[in-house]
């Protein structure tokens, strides 16, 4: 009988929990579904701006901003926006210089980047998951990106699913002009 009981109380158990649980939906890297985001888009969505950098030496960009979003749980992230005038130009001239800034073999030494403006905001140290000297050890803060119609959204997060799941927080918050 005690069996009986346990295999019942897991099976209730089991499927409570399921029903629970909440599903997180994560956007594919590349999305372009023909809407166009400004700046103002982003601050729509309570994103605040630190810095707005200076874009004249970086190809048909409209602007970039460094700053903060809260997230659902009132965590504060840093992201940085790249806006461009489309999806199309977006990946044309906006993805080399971000996949050099991304991740673990990230460049960010300001001598070696193709575009050094902001590179320190790009920069971290802080890796709780290090101890000793590598603590000290600079690191690239954003781990993943989206080409979110005609922005690029650089994403920083404890690991690369985080970064994931941060950059599609922020892009899903944003509303596009005339909704």
């Amino acid at each position: 009988m005690k069996k009986i009981f346990l295999i019942i109380s897991l099976i209730i158990f089991v499927y409570g929990c399921g029903e629970n649980e909440e599903q997180k939906i994560t956007l594919d890297k590349f999305t372009d579904n023909g809407k166009t985001y400004a700046i103002d888009n982003f601050l729509g969505s309570n994103f605040k701006i630190n810095k707005e950098y200076d874009v004249s030496e970086l190809e048909n960009a409209e602007g970039v901003w460094f700053g903060f979003w809260k997230n659902n749980v009132g965590k504060a992230l840093d992201y940085e926006i790249r806006i461009y005038s489309s999806h199309q130009l977006a990946l044309d001239y906006g993805i080399k210089y971000v996949d050099e800034v991304i991740g673990d073999e990230a460049i960010l030494k300001k001598s070696l980047s193709s575009w050094s403006e902001g590179i320190q905001d790009r920069r971290t140290r802080r890796d709780k998951s290090y101890g000793g000297s590598s603590a000290n050890t600079v690191r690239a803060k954003y781990l993943h990106y989206l080409v979110y119609e005609n922005t690029i959204i650089l994403c920083s997060g404890l690991d690369l699913t985080y970064a994931i799941q941060n950059c599609t927080d922020l892009a899903l918050s944003l509303k596009s002009k005339g909704e």
